[in-house]
Protein backbone atom coordinates (compact mmCIF):
# COMPACT_ATOMS: atom_id res chain seq x y z
CA UNK A 1 0.00 0.00 0.00
CA UNK A 2 2.81 2.39 0.90
CA UNK A 3 4.55 1.54 -2.38
CA UNK A 4 1.42 2.38 -4.32
CA UNK A 5 1.16 5.79 -2.60
CA UNK A 6 4.80 6.51 -3.41
CA UNK A 7 4.15 5.60 -7.05
CA UNK A 8 1.11 7.86 -7.20
CA UNK A 9 3.10 10.75 -5.70
CA UNK A 10 5.93 10.14 -8.14
CA UNK A 11 3.56 10.10 -11.08
CA UNK A 12 1.87 13.28 -9.82
CA UNK A 13 5.23 14.99 -9.44
CA UNK A 14 6.22 13.87 -12.95
CA UNK A 15 2.93 15.18 -14.30
CA UNK A 16 3.57 18.56 -12.68
CA UNK A 17 7.06 18.68 -14.12
CA UNK A 18 5.83 17.68 -17.58
CA UNK A 19 2.99 20.18 -17.30
CA UNK A 20 5.43 22.93 -16.37
CA UNK A 21 7.76 21.98 -19.21
CA UNK A 22 4.79 21.84 -21.59
CA UNK A 23 3.60 25.26 -20.47
CA UNK A 24 7.09 26.67 -20.91
CA UNK A 25 7.40 25.12 -24.37
CA UNK A 26 3.94 26.40 -25.31
CA UNK A 27 4.82 29.90 -24.08
CA UNK A 28 8.06 29.85 -26.07
CA UNK A 29 6.38 28.60 -29.25
CA UNK A 30 3.62 31.18 -28.89
CA UNK A 31 6.01 34.08 -28.28
CA UNK A 32 8.05 33.05 -31.33
CA UNK A 33 4.96 32.77 -33.57
CA UNK A 34 4.86 28.99 -33.92
CA UNK A 35 1.38 28.25 -32.55
CA UNK A 36 -1.77 28.48 -34.72
CA UNK A 37 -4.05 31.30 -33.61
CA UNK A 38 -1.16 33.19 -32.03
CA UNK A 39 1.09 33.92 -35.03
CA UNK A 40 1.77 36.54 -37.71
CA UNK A 41 3.56 35.00 -40.70
CA UNK A 42 5.36 36.97 -43.37
CA UNK A 43 3.54 36.58 -46.69
CA UNK A 44 5.96 38.63 -48.79
CA UNK A 45 8.62 41.32 -48.49
CA UNK A 46 9.75 43.98 -50.96
CA UNK A 47 13.46 44.12 -51.90
CA UNK A 48 15.63 45.92 -49.37
CA UNK A 49 16.48 49.57 -49.92
CA UNK A 50 20.05 50.64 -50.47
CA UNK A 51 21.57 52.76 -47.72
CA UNK A 52 20.65 56.46 -47.85
CA UNK A 53 20.18 59.31 -45.42
CA UNK A 54 16.56 60.05 -44.52
CA UNK A 55 15.39 63.35 -46.00
CA UNK A 56 12.29 65.54 -46.21
CA UNK A 57 10.91 63.67 -49.24
CA UNK A 58 11.06 60.23 -47.61
CA UNK A 59 7.69 58.57 -47.20
CA UNK A 60 5.78 55.41 -48.07
CA UNK A 61 2.08 54.69 -48.45
CA UNK A 62 -0.47 52.55 -50.32
CA UNK A 63 -2.47 53.75 -53.35
CA UNK A 64 -5.04 51.12 -54.37
CA UNK A 65 -3.13 48.02 -55.48
CA UNK A 66 0.30 49.70 -55.40
CA UNK A 67 2.63 50.52 -52.50
CA UNK A 68 4.62 53.73 -53.07
CA UNK A 69 8.13 54.36 -51.73
CA UNK A 70 9.55 57.89 -52.00
CA UNK A 71 13.14 58.92 -51.32
CA UNK A 72 15.19 61.96 -52.30
CA UNK A 73 16.66 60.06 -55.26
CA UNK A 74 13.67 58.07 -56.59
CA UNK A 75 9.99 57.20 -56.30
CA UNK A 76 9.12 53.50 -56.70
CA UNK A 77 5.94 51.45 -56.98
CA UNK A 78 5.57 47.89 -55.60
CA UNK A 79 2.80 45.41 -56.37
CA UNK A 80 0.29 44.20 -53.80
CA UNK A 81 -1.77 41.67 -55.81
CA UNK A 82 -1.96 39.35 -58.82
CA UNK A 83 1.30 37.52 -58.27
CA UNK A 84 3.28 40.79 -58.14
CA UNK A 85 3.27 41.04 -54.35
CA UNK A 86 6.37 42.92 -53.18
CA UNK A 87 7.83 43.21 -56.68
CA UNK A 88 9.05 46.58 -57.94
CA UNK A 89 6.74 47.64 -60.77
CA UNK A 90 8.41 50.90 -61.73
CA UNK A 91 10.84 53.57 -60.59
CA UNK A 92 10.91 57.29 -61.34
CA UNK A 93 14.37 58.87 -61.02
CA UNK A 94 14.53 62.70 -61.05
CA UNK A 95 16.57 63.91 -64.03
CA UNK A 96 20.11 65.25 -63.66
CA UNK A 97 20.92 66.26 -60.13
CA UNK A 98 17.40 67.18 -59.12
CA UNK A 99 15.85 65.62 -56.02
CA UNK A 100 12.46 64.73 -54.57
CA UNK A 101 11.64 67.35 -51.91
CA UNK A 102 8.20 66.28 -50.73
CA UNK A 103 5.30 63.95 -51.49
CA UNK A 104 1.56 63.85 -50.91
CA UNK A 105 -0.23 60.77 -49.67
CA UNK A 106 -3.69 60.30 -51.11
CA UNK A 107 -6.16 57.50 -50.62
CA UNK A 108 -8.33 56.03 -53.36
CA UNK A 109 -6.54 57.57 -56.35
CA UNK A 110 -4.20 56.28 -59.03
CA UNK A 111 -1.73 59.16 -58.93
CA UNK A 112 1.40 60.07 -57.00
CA UNK A 113 2.05 63.75 -56.35
CA UNK A 114 5.63 64.92 -55.67
CA UNK A 115 7.65 68.14 -55.45
CA UNK A 116 11.00 68.17 -57.22
CA UNK A 117 13.91 70.58 -56.84
CA UNK A 118 17.55 71.15 -57.62
CA UNK A 119 20.33 69.18 -55.95
CA UNK A 120 20.57 70.08 -52.27
CA UNK A 121 16.91 71.10 -52.02
CA UNK A 122 16.00 68.12 -49.88
CA UNK A 123 17.05 68.65 -46.27
CA UNK A 124 16.08 66.82 -43.10
CA UNK A 125 14.27 69.87 -41.68
CA UNK A 126 12.22 70.35 -44.84
CA UNK A 127 13.73 73.70 -45.86
CA UNK A 128 14.01 74.51 -49.53
CA UNK A 129 17.53 75.87 -49.72
CA UNK A 130 17.76 75.73 -53.51
CA UNK A 131 14.09 75.99 -54.46
CA UNK A 132 11.71 73.04 -54.65
CA UNK A 133 9.34 74.51 -57.21
CA UNK A 134 8.32 71.73 -59.64
CA UNK A 135 5.13 69.74 -58.94
CA UNK A 136 4.85 66.42 -60.80
CA UNK A 137 2.01 63.89 -60.94
CA UNK A 138 2.93 60.27 -61.69
CA UNK A 139 0.66 57.38 -62.60
CA UNK A 140 0.72 55.02 -59.61
CA UNK A 141 0.35 51.99 -61.88
CA UNK A 142 3.40 52.47 -64.09
CA UNK A 143 5.23 55.62 -62.90
CA UNK A 144 4.73 57.58 -66.13
CA UNK A 145 4.50 61.34 -65.84
CA UNK A 146 0.91 62.61 -66.04
CA UNK A 147 1.66 66.32 -65.84
CA UNK A 148 4.23 68.81 -64.59
CA UNK A 149 3.99 72.34 -63.24
CA UNK A 150 7.15 74.42 -62.90
CA UNK A 151 7.64 77.71 -61.08
CA UNK A 152 10.69 79.88 -60.74
CA UNK A 153 12.04 80.08 -57.17
CA UNK A 154 11.65 83.35 -55.29
CA UNK A 155 14.93 85.25 -54.89
CA UNK A 156 15.99 88.13 -52.66
CA UNK A 157 17.70 91.38 -53.68
CA UNK A 158 21.05 89.60 -53.69
CA UNK A 159 19.88 86.89 -56.08
CA UNK A 160 19.72 84.20 -53.40
CA UNK A 161 16.79 81.76 -53.35
CA UNK A 162 14.39 82.52 -50.49
CA UNK A 163 14.09 79.57 -48.10
CA UNK A 164 10.76 77.96 -47.27
CA UNK A 165 9.39 78.72 -50.73
CA UNK A 166 8.56 75.09 -51.49
CA UNK A 167 4.87 74.37 -52.09
CA UNK A 168 2.83 72.32 -49.66
CA UNK A 169 0.55 69.82 -51.35
CA UNK A 170 -2.02 67.14 -50.69
CA UNK A 171 -4.68 65.22 -52.59
CA UNK A 172 -7.76 63.10 -52.08
CA UNK A 173 -10.08 61.60 -54.65
CA UNK A 174 -9.54 63.44 -57.95
CA UNK A 175 -8.54 66.74 -56.33
CA UNK A 176 -4.98 67.94 -55.74
CA UNK A 177 -4.29 71.13 -53.79
CA UNK A 178 -1.06 73.10 -54.03
CA UNK A 179 -0.44 75.76 -51.39
CA UNK A 180 2.42 78.22 -51.47
CA UNK A 181 3.41 81.33 -49.58
CA UNK A 182 5.85 83.16 -51.84
CA UNK A 183 5.53 86.50 -50.13
CA UNK A 184 8.96 87.85 -49.35
CA UNK A 185 9.78 90.96 -47.38
CA UNK A 186 13.10 92.72 -48.01
CA UNK A 187 14.85 95.40 -45.99
CA UNK A 188 17.18 98.23 -46.97
CA UNK A 189 20.33 99.29 -45.07
CA UNK A 190 18.18 101.24 -42.63
CA UNK A 191 15.95 98.25 -41.93
CA UNK A 192 13.00 99.71 -43.80
CA UNK A 193 10.65 97.44 -45.71
CA UNK A 194 11.11 97.55 -49.50
CA UNK A 195 9.46 95.86 -52.46
CA UNK A 196 11.17 94.17 -55.39
CA UNK A 197 9.81 95.12 -58.81
CA UNK A 198 6.83 96.60 -57.02
CA UNK A 199 5.78 93.22 -55.63
CA UNK A 200 6.26 91.15 -52.50
CA UNK A 201 5.52 87.82 -54.11
CA UNK A 202 2.22 86.07 -53.70
CA UNK A 203 0.37 83.55 -51.57
CA UNK A 204 -1.82 81.01 -53.31
CA UNK A 205 -4.04 78.01 -52.61
CA UNK A 206 -5.04 76.25 -55.84
CA UNK A 207 -7.22 73.28 -56.69
CA UNK A 208 -6.06 71.07 -59.59
CA UNK A 209 -7.55 68.06 -61.37
CA UNK A 210 -5.24 65.34 -60.06
CA UNK A 211 -4.99 63.19 -63.19
CA UNK A 212 -4.75 65.98 -65.80
CA UNK A 213 -3.24 68.99 -64.03
CA UNK A 214 -6.14 71.16 -65.23
CA UNK A 215 -6.78 74.13 -62.90
CA UNK A 216 -10.09 74.00 -61.04
CA UNK A 217 -10.05 77.04 -58.79
CA UNK A 218 -7.89 79.51 -56.93
CA UNK A 219 -8.99 80.29 -53.39
CA UNK A 220 -9.38 83.83 -52.14
CA UNK A 221 -7.20 83.84 -49.03
CA UNK A 222 -7.91 86.06 -46.03
CA UNK A 223 -6.17 89.44 -46.20
CA UNK A 224 -2.40 89.28 -45.55
CA UNK A 225 -2.47 85.50 -44.98
CA UNK A 226 -0.48 82.75 -46.66
CA UNK A 227 -0.68 78.94 -46.30
CA UNK A 228 1.93 76.99 -44.31
CA UNK A 229 0.37 73.54 -44.58
CA UNK A 230 -2.67 72.01 -46.27
CA UNK A 231 -4.63 68.74 -45.98
CA UNK A 232 -7.44 67.64 -48.29
CA UNK A 233 -10.14 65.89 -46.31
CA UNK A 234 -13.27 64.10 -47.45
CA UNK A 235 -15.48 67.02 -46.37
CA UNK A 236 -13.20 70.05 -46.62
CA UNK A 237 -9.74 71.46 -47.21
CA UNK A 238 -7.89 72.49 -44.05
CA UNK A 239 -4.96 74.92 -44.07
CA UNK A 240 -2.72 76.47 -41.44
CA UNK A 241 -2.22 80.14 -42.35
CA UNK A 242 0.54 82.58 -41.44
CA UNK A 243 -1.19 85.96 -41.24
CA UNK A 244 0.71 89.24 -41.41
CA UNK A 245 2.56 91.36 -43.92
CA UNK A 246 5.67 89.31 -44.45
CA UNK A 247 4.92 85.76 -45.43
CA UNK A 248 7.61 83.52 -44.00
CA UNK A 249 9.49 86.44 -42.43
CA UNK A 250 8.78 85.82 -38.74
CA UNK A 251 9.17 89.53 -37.97
CA UNK A 252 6.04 90.26 -39.96
CA UNK A 253 3.75 87.35 -39.04
CA UNK A 254 1.31 88.41 -36.35
CA UNK A 255 -0.52 85.13 -35.87
CA UNK A 256 -1.05 81.54 -37.02
CA UNK A 257 -4.65 80.63 -37.84
CA UNK A 258 -6.58 77.62 -39.18
CA UNK A 259 -8.96 77.91 -42.12
CA UNK A 260 -11.24 75.62 -44.13
CA UNK A 261 -12.15 75.85 -47.82
CA UNK A 262 -14.85 74.24 -49.97
CA UNK A 263 -13.54 71.26 -51.99
CA UNK A 264 -15.59 72.06 -55.08
CA UNK A 265 -15.00 75.82 -55.36
CA UNK A 266 -12.14 76.73 -53.02
CA UNK A 267 -14.41 79.23 -51.25
CA UNK A 268 -13.27 80.21 -47.75
CA UNK A 269 -15.63 78.75 -45.15
CA UNK A 270 -14.03 80.12 -41.99
CA UNK A 271 -10.68 81.31 -40.59
CA UNK A 272 -10.10 81.40 -36.83
CA UNK A 273 -7.17 81.78 -34.41
CA UNK A 274 -5.58 78.50 -33.35
CA UNK A 275 -5.50 79.79 -29.79
CA UNK A 276 -8.71 81.67 -28.96
CA UNK A 277 -7.16 83.26 -25.84
CA UNK A 278 -4.13 85.01 -27.38
CA UNK A 279 -2.25 85.14 -30.70
CA UNK A 280 -0.17 82.01 -31.22
CA UNK A 281 3.56 82.70 -31.45
CA UNK A 282 4.43 82.28 -35.16
CA UNK A 283 7.55 80.28 -34.26
CA UNK A 284 5.38 77.55 -32.71
CA UNK A 285 5.30 74.26 -34.61
CA UNK A 286 1.80 73.54 -35.93
CA UNK A 287 0.80 70.58 -38.09
CA UNK A 288 -2.54 69.15 -39.22
CA UNK A 289 -3.21 65.84 -37.49
CA UNK A 290 -6.54 65.21 -39.22
CA UNK A 291 -9.07 67.03 -41.42
CA UNK A 292 -12.22 64.99 -40.65
CA UNK A 293 -12.56 66.00 -37.80
CA UNK A 294 -10.10 68.90 -37.61
CA UNK A 295 -7.25 68.21 -35.20
CA UNK A 296 -4.00 70.19 -35.00
CA UNK A 297 -0.74 69.34 -33.25
CA UNK A 298 0.76 72.40 -31.54
CA UNK A 299 4.16 72.18 -29.90
CA UNK A 300 7.78 73.23 -29.53
CA UNK A 301 9.95 74.07 -32.53
CA UNK A 302 13.64 74.74 -33.04
CA UNK A 303 12.90 78.45 -32.61
CA UNK A 304 10.45 78.04 -29.73
CA UNK A 305 11.42 75.25 -27.36
CA UNK A 306 9.16 76.57 -24.63
CA UNK A 307 5.85 76.05 -26.44
CA UNK A 308 3.35 73.86 -24.61
CA UNK A 309 2.57 70.64 -26.48
CA UNK A 310 -1.12 70.02 -27.07
CA UNK A 311 -3.75 68.87 -29.55
CA UNK A 312 -6.28 71.49 -30.63
CA UNK A 313 -9.58 70.44 -32.21
CA UNK A 314 -12.38 72.38 -33.95
CA UNK A 315 -15.95 71.51 -34.88
CA UNK A 316 -17.35 71.92 -38.41
CA UNK A 317 -18.15 75.60 -37.82
CA UNK A 318 -14.70 76.54 -36.54
CA UNK A 319 -15.58 76.56 -32.86
CA UNK A 320 -12.68 75.35 -30.69
CA UNK A 321 -12.99 72.23 -28.60
CA UNK A 322 -11.09 71.62 -25.35
CA UNK A 323 -7.33 71.19 -25.84
CA UNK A 324 -5.53 67.94 -24.95
CA UNK A 325 -2.07 68.24 -23.37
CA UNK A 326 0.83 66.00 -24.40
CA UNK A 327 1.84 65.53 -20.75
CA UNK A 328 -0.44 62.87 -19.25
CA UNK A 329 1.06 62.68 -15.77
CA UNK A 330 1.67 59.13 -14.53
CA UNK A 331 0.64 57.70 -17.91
CA UNK A 332 3.60 59.43 -19.62
CA UNK A 333 4.09 62.01 -22.36
CA UNK A 334 2.76 61.82 -25.94
CA UNK A 335 5.56 62.20 -28.49
CA UNK A 336 3.46 63.68 -31.29
CA UNK A 337 6.53 64.46 -33.44
CA UNK A 338 7.42 60.77 -33.83
CA UNK A 339 5.76 58.59 -36.45
CA UNK A 340 2.88 56.25 -35.62
CA UNK A 341 2.23 57.63 -32.14
CA UNK A 342 -1.24 59.06 -32.74
CA UNK A 343 -4.36 58.32 -34.79
CA UNK A 344 -7.76 59.97 -35.27
CA UNK A 345 -10.93 57.99 -35.99
CA UNK A 346 -14.35 59.53 -35.68
CA UNK A 347 -14.48 61.81 -32.64
CA UNK A 348 -11.69 59.91 -30.90
CA UNK A 349 -7.97 60.66 -30.73
CA UNK A 350 -5.79 57.65 -29.85
CA UNK A 351 -2.24 58.22 -28.64
CA UNK A 352 0.78 56.46 -27.16
CA UNK A 353 2.10 58.07 -23.98
CA UNK A 354 5.57 56.93 -22.94
CA UNK A 355 7.65 57.09 -19.77
CA UNK A 356 10.93 55.68 -18.46
CA UNK A 357 11.06 53.41 -15.40
CA UNK A 358 13.96 50.98 -15.67
CA UNK A 359 13.16 50.89 -19.37
CA UNK A 360 10.57 52.20 -21.83
CA UNK A 361 6.88 51.83 -20.98
CA UNK A 362 3.78 52.93 -22.89
CA UNK A 363 0.11 53.58 -22.29
CA UNK A 364 -2.51 53.70 -25.04
CA UNK A 365 -4.97 56.50 -24.32
CA UNK A 366 -8.26 57.27 -26.07
CA UNK A 367 -9.57 60.84 -25.91
CA UNK A 368 -13.06 62.17 -26.63
CA UNK A 369 -12.39 65.14 -28.93
CA UNK A 370 -15.71 66.79 -28.09
CA UNK A 371 -14.83 67.07 -24.38
CA UNK A 372 -11.05 66.68 -24.32
CA UNK A 373 -11.43 64.01 -21.62
CA UNK A 374 -9.86 60.55 -21.53
CA UNK A 375 -12.30 57.84 -22.60
CA UNK A 376 -10.00 54.99 -21.49
CA UNK A 377 -6.35 54.06 -21.07
CA UNK A 378 -4.54 50.74 -21.43
CA UNK A 379 -1.07 49.98 -20.04
CA UNK A 380 1.00 47.88 -22.44
CA UNK A 381 2.95 44.93 -21.03
CA UNK A 382 5.76 45.60 -23.54
CA UNK A 383 7.10 48.87 -25.00
CA UNK A 384 5.01 50.10 -27.94
CA UNK A 385 6.79 50.97 -31.19
CA UNK A 386 3.83 52.04 -33.34
CA UNK A 387 0.06 52.41 -33.25
CA UNK A 388 -2.76 53.06 -35.68
CA UNK A 389 -6.56 52.95 -35.78
CA UNK A 390 -8.46 51.58 -38.76
CA UNK A 391 -11.74 49.78 -39.24
CA UNK A 392 -13.00 48.77 -35.82
CA UNK A 393 -9.73 48.20 -34.03
CA UNK A 394 -6.74 49.97 -32.52
CA UNK A 395 -3.56 48.12 -33.54
CA UNK A 396 -0.33 48.38 -31.54
CA UNK A 397 3.08 46.93 -32.42
CA UNK A 398 5.19 46.11 -29.35
CA UNK A 399 8.85 45.34 -28.72
CA UNK A 400 9.97 42.30 -26.77
CA UNK A 401 11.45 44.10 -23.75
CA UNK A 402 11.99 47.51 -22.23
CA UNK A 403 15.63 47.42 -23.33
CA UNK A 404 15.23 46.28 -26.96
CA UNK A 405 13.88 47.63 -30.24
CA UNK A 406 12.89 44.38 -31.98
CA UNK A 407 9.17 44.38 -32.89
CA UNK A 408 7.70 41.02 -31.93
CA UNK A 409 4.06 41.44 -30.92
CA UNK A 410 0.78 42.72 -32.38
CA UNK A 411 -1.94 43.81 -29.95
CA UNK A 412 -5.48 44.70 -31.02
CA UNK A 413 -7.76 46.75 -28.77
CA UNK A 414 -11.47 47.47 -28.88
CA UNK A 415 -11.66 51.21 -29.74
CA UNK A 416 -14.77 51.68 -27.61
CA UNK A 417 -13.30 50.55 -24.29
CA UNK A 418 -9.63 49.52 -24.75
CA UNK A 419 -10.22 45.83 -24.03
CA UNK A 420 -7.69 43.53 -25.69
CA UNK A 421 -9.31 41.54 -28.51
CA UNK A 422 -6.25 39.78 -29.97
CA UNK A 423 -2.54 39.18 -29.34
CA UNK A 424 -0.23 37.68 -31.94
CA UNK A 425 3.50 37.22 -32.36
CA UNK A 426 5.67 37.75 -35.43
CA UNK A 427 7.74 34.74 -36.43
CA UNK A 428 10.06 36.88 -38.59
CA UNK A 429 11.55 40.29 -37.73
CA UNK A 430 9.48 43.33 -38.65
CA UNK A 431 11.62 45.96 -40.45
CA UNK A 432 11.65 49.07 -38.27
CA UNK A 433 11.03 51.86 -37.68
CA UNK A 434 7.47 51.26 -38.84
CA UNK A 435 6.04 54.41 -40.42
CA UNK A 436 2.65 53.13 -41.62
CA UNK A 437 0.34 50.14 -41.34
CA UNK A 438 -2.41 49.10 -43.77
CA UNK A 439 -5.06 46.40 -43.55
CA UNK A 440 -5.38 45.55 -47.25
CA UNK A 441 -6.16 42.47 -49.34
CA UNK A 442 -6.55 40.39 -46.17
CA UNK A 443 -3.01 41.19 -44.99
CA UNK A 444 -1.35 43.61 -42.60
CA UNK A 445 1.17 45.63 -44.64
CA UNK A 446 3.87 47.48 -42.69
CA UNK A 447 6.07 50.21 -44.16
CA UNK A 448 9.49 51.30 -42.91
CA UNK A 449 12.03 54.00 -43.69
CA UNK A 450 15.79 53.80 -44.10
CA UNK A 451 17.57 50.64 -45.17
CA UNK A 452 15.79 47.28 -45.11
CA UNK A 453 12.54 46.24 -46.76
CA UNK A 454 10.29 49.25 -47.47
CA UNK A 455 7.16 47.05 -47.30
CA UNK A 456 6.32 43.73 -45.64
CA UNK A 457 3.00 41.87 -45.62
CA UNK A 458 1.81 39.62 -42.79
CA UNK A 459 -1.01 37.10 -42.51
CA UNK A 460 -2.73 35.84 -39.39
CA UNK A 461 -2.08 32.15 -38.66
Amino acid sequence: MAGRRRLVKALAALALVLGGVGSLVAWFLSSEGYLPGDAMLRSWEAPEDREAAVGAGDDNWVVGDVAIRSRYDAVSGFGLTDGREGKKLWEYVPPGRSEICATAEHAGTRAVLVVQGASGSNTADGLSAAGCTTVIALDARDGRELWKEEQKPVKDQFGEVVTLSAPALDARGDLAVVAQDRRGVQYDAQGRQVKKDGKRGEAALRGIELHTGKPRWTAELPDRCGPNEVVVGEKRIVAVLACGAGGHDKREISELTVATFDRATGALQWNVPIDARRPLDPTTHVSIEAADPIVLTVGPSGENQGATGMFVSFDDKGRPRPAIDFDRGDDGVIDADSLMQTAVAGDRLYALAGYWQKGNHHTVIAFDLTTGEEAWSKEMDDPAAAMTAYGYTVTVLCEWSTQADAITTLIELDPSNGNETDERHFRDPVPSPVTAMYDTHGLLVTAGLGSGAPFSAWERW
